[in-house]
């Protein structure tokens, strides 16, 4: 397995989440497996792969940084 593809906490989330009806009725190390098994097929079957690229949310850039382009020009040129 893959284990890049639990660091990302958004998928672990989702596959905590996945799994979590199974903790506690089930002993830690078959949860364990499951989760692995889990990550495995999200990364290794081709449709499996496609859904998980589509849901998972886009990066934003919040480094409160604002892009100038027409738009900054424009407003540059009004004020001043």
């Amino acid at each position: 397995m893959d284990a890049s593809l639990l660091d990302d906490p958004w998928i672990a989330a989702q596959v905590d989440a996945a799994v979590a009806p199974y903790v506690g009725r089930l002993p830690a190390h078959e949860v364990a497996w499951m989760r692995e098994r889990l990550a495995e097929v999200l990364l290794h079957d081709e449709e499996a792969s496609r859904l998980l690229r589509r849901a998972h949310p886009r990066e934003v850039d919040e480094s409160g940084e604002r892009a100038f382009g027409v738009l900054g020009a424009a407003a540059r040129a009004k004020a001043g």
